[in-house]
């Protein structure tokens, strides 16, 4: 595979999250009890920070789990991701969804161990342990297996993949929160790392799915034009290249 197609392929995994083209759509959930359409489950992915609504997460996660997000390549990383977020910030909510979940499909209970693995606080390492019982003998063992390694830290650790930006994508789309937009930005320059296609792999995603999303999201334009003054200068051109590029494209 050639660095160019490598990037490419590396957007398509992106595009798992980056499910809702054009601006937001809050109509499509905004009396919705519970979430039966991809457009549904793409708005509420896409533009949870602007609007949460955490008690669609079980009628998300089922729809999710019908359409087979779970068994396409590396649909879960940004899902679990995103659902981390989400279980931290509603700790008293946890019980319940595990409750309403203790019947459905592995792949559900899958993504929603893997969230809680990467949540990493005390109330979801507990309810962690309960959603895994109520699986096999075998996804007991995976949990048990995965569930002993250190979660990444997204906010410190090293971007080593483009599964890596995808959960930064899914953590901002849950919060809202600059910071993960930040690690995206400071991957740009691996795109003209020469000679190590992994790295240019990365940073080629990273300013796709930037220009992408500062299209799509007015608070990502923002915060791409706001960092573009505190980098030193050497590192202002990738930047500067997608906060241009993303204008033309909004006009």
């Amino acid at each position: 595979m050639t660095p160019r197609k490598a990037i490419l392929a590396a957007v398509c995994i992106i595009m798992v999250v980056c499910c809702c083209a054009g601006e937001s759509r809050p109509d499509l959930i905004r009396s919705a009890k519970n979430i039966t359409s991809e457009d549904q489950v793409g708005e509420w992915l896409t533009y949870y920070y602007l609007h949460p609504r955490p008690d669609l997460l079980i009628s998300a996660l089922r729809l999710m789990s019908k359409d087979e997000w779970f068994k396409k390549g590396d649909g879960q990383t940004p899902v679990s991701a995103f659902l981390a977020q989400v279980f931290l910030a509603n700790p008293d909510r946890l019980g319940g969804w595990a409750s309403d979940i203790a019947s459905d499909p592995e792949d559900e209970k899958s993504a929603m161990t893997v969230a809680l693995w990467m949540a990493n606080d005390e109330t979801c390492r507990q309810t962690l342990a309960t959603v895994a019982k109520g699986g096999g003998p075998g996804f007991q063992e995976k949990v048990r297996v995965f569930s002993a390694k250190q979660p990444p830290n997204l906010l410190k650790d090293e971007i080593t993949s483009p599964q890596f930006l995808d959960a930064l994508w899914a953590s901002f789309f849950a919060t809202g929160d600059e910071r993960y937009v930040w690690r995206l930005i400071s991957a740009l320059p691996m795109v003209d790392t020469k000679g190590d296609v992994s790295k240019m792999l990365i940073g080629g995603a990273a300013q796709w799915s930037l220009t992408s999303n500062a299209i799509q999201h007015g608070r990502v334009m923002e915060i791409c034009e706001a960092q573009l003054n505190t980098l030193p200068d050497d590192q202002k051109p990738a930047l500067k290249k997608v906060i241009d590029s993303a204008r033309e494209k909004r006009k």
